[in-house]
């Protein structure tokens, strides 16, 4: 029977025995986001019978991820016997676990595709080298920041971790106008990463104008091809600087990736008009899955 526990930083360790042979693309699975996320989805784990289980809550209607581990139906079934008999919801995306899924249960779910929850996955090559005609505005924000700024990039250390923390609290310190109870959840997400970087496997970036940070970016890498990035942030000042972090991160940190997942857009326009002005390789799908018949 599962037995669901909150999810926590000491769980790094058997999650990612389970994500790193799971070929799994899906932001939602990258355990940094788990954990982030956290207290605002009440994100939990279950380890039984060498599956793993997270289930999550939003607008209080609990929801499963599809199951990890060597048997998925195994995964399924203890899902279906902790529910009892209720109504289950999943989230699921593209994928041969997705393909598994529906092809088993396509008679007992309706699976509703949403395009809000897509998340952009892109060659790491195009943003690492902005190459062609496709990005001749990314190339022309780097060289006007060039030309106005004195800046080098940093990996982010222990040496120039103080410096990241201040840029952070000076972007939200900008932008506390629109600063709600999910930013705050994102806020506190960024100070646990940036405390537990190890931990978390986190890699980071910053981009210094003299000594101060004025962009950085924190992801971590989901298996051995794709690297997700989970915070971006630049200050309002510094036109171009997001453009910079961007390619310089890709280029010095993540060559070794085939693919780069910036998440979704959560359906807001300016963000998904940036997002797809990158050209991603591919838009991965996601679907929620509700039960309408019991088989």
């Amino acid at each position: 029977m599962l037995e669901f526990k909150k999810i926590e930083l000491t769980d790094a360790e058997v999650y990612k025995s389970f994500i790193d042979v799971s070929n799994e693309l899906s932001c939602e699975y990258a355990f940094a986001n788990l954990l982030m996320w956290k207290e605002l989805y009440n994100n939990m784990i279950a380890v039984c019978d060498g599956q793993l289980i997270i289930k999550s809550e939003d607008d209080g209607v609990e929801t499963f991820y599809l199951p990890l581990g060597d048997d998925f139906q195994k995964g399924i079934n203890l899902i279906k016997e902790y529910k009892n008999g209720e109504k289950i919801d999943f989230w699921a995306q593209d994928g041969p676990r997705f393909e598994k899924f529906k092809e088993h249960y396509k008679n007992e779910f309706i699976f509703n595709e949403v395009r809000d929850a897509f998340d952009y996955v892109y060659l790491t090559t195009d943003l690492a080298e902005l190459k062609g005609k496709k990005y001749h505005s990314k190339r022309n924000h780097i060289s006007a920041f060039s030309k106005m700024y004195d800046w080098n990039y940093e990996k982010i250390s222990a040496d120039n971790i103080s410096a990241v923390k201040l840029c952070a609290q000076e972007w939200y310190n900008e932008n506390s106008h629109r600063v709600d109870y999910v930013m705050q959840h994102e806020k506190n997400g960024i100070e646990k990463m940036l405390d537990n970087m190890e931990a978390l496997s986190i890699c980071g970036g910053a981009i210094f104008v003299e000594e101060k940070v004025v962009a950085f970016t924190l992801g971590s890498a989901m298996g051995s091809e794709l690297f997700n990035i989970h915070i971006e942030k630049a200050l309002n000042e510094y036109a171009g600087a997001y453009a910079v972090i961007n390619q310089q991160f890709a280029k010095n940190e993540l060559l070794g990736y085939k693919y780069i997942n910036r998440e979704d857009d959560l359906g807001l326009e300016g963000l998904r008009k940036a997002k797809l002005s990158y050209k991603p390789a591919f838009l991965l799908k996601k679907y929620y899955c509700q039960q309408v018949r019991k088989p």
